[in-house]
């Protein structure tokens, strides 16, 4: 994976909206979850998971194709909610229960475990993660869209303002101006069809 994919693959600022933006086209260095292991790969780039957390669900892979099928059938029907969410919060419009109900379902997928591990001097606390079922590997997501949900608007959750483009972006600019999904994808495009367009105009009077 090539430095612009990995720039390409941040471009939403959030894990969610990372997630919802493999849905581009094939062509396109964001719009790849065609295969298990680019599911495990996407959540360890977003440091979703560990290194180690990752060789696991990566051998899941190789001892059971089957369940991890059907882990990625799910992944993209979890996308499919996630997008749905991002476009009616941009547009502020109501979320629908279902949307809700396939978040919930990936939450539960996190279940795990807290044991007492000794960390700087002293006992604390820690979560362990059951890495049995290959499912897991969406809770992570779920957690990142939940998260965001219960943001509301100050999310500032915003598409791009290429018509041709679908990808999601968080708005963290000081203004809340921010238009394209990044300028080095759509914003030059944009602005040099737009520069295209007054000239062409010009031309012609």
């Amino acid at each position: 994976m090539g430095r612009s994919q990995r720039s390409v693959i941040k471009i939403g600022q959030d894990l969610a909206i990372d997630f919802a933006n493999t849905a581009g086209p094939a062509s396109h260095p964001a719009g790849a979850l065609g295969s298990w292991r680019d599911l495990v790969d996407f959540v360890e780039l977003r440091s979703a998971v560990s290194r180690s957390e990752s060789a696991a669900l990566r051998a899941m892979g190789e001892r059971d194709a089957r369940a991890c099928a059907a882990a990625l059938d799910q992944a993209r029907l979890l996308r499919d909610a996630v997008r749905a969410i991002l476009g009616a919060m941009a547009d502020r419009r109501v979320l629908k229960a279902e949307w809700i109900a396939a978040i919930n379902q990936a939450l539960v997928w996190g279940a795990g475990s807290t044991r007492l591990e000794r960390r700087a001097g002293g006992w604390q606390l820690g979560f362990i993660p059951s890495w049995t079922q290959p499912f897991r590997a969406l809770a992570p997501i779920a957690r990142a869209t939940a998260d965001l949900v219960a943001q509301g608007r100050s999310a500032e959750i915003k598409r791009c303002a290429n018509p041709r483009c679908v990808l999601y972006f968080r708005d963290r600019s000081r203004a809340h101006r921010r238009r394209w999904c990044s300028m080095a994808v759509c914003g030059n495009r944009m602005k040099v069809a737009a520069h295209a367009r007054r000239h062409g105009r010009r031309r012609s009077v």
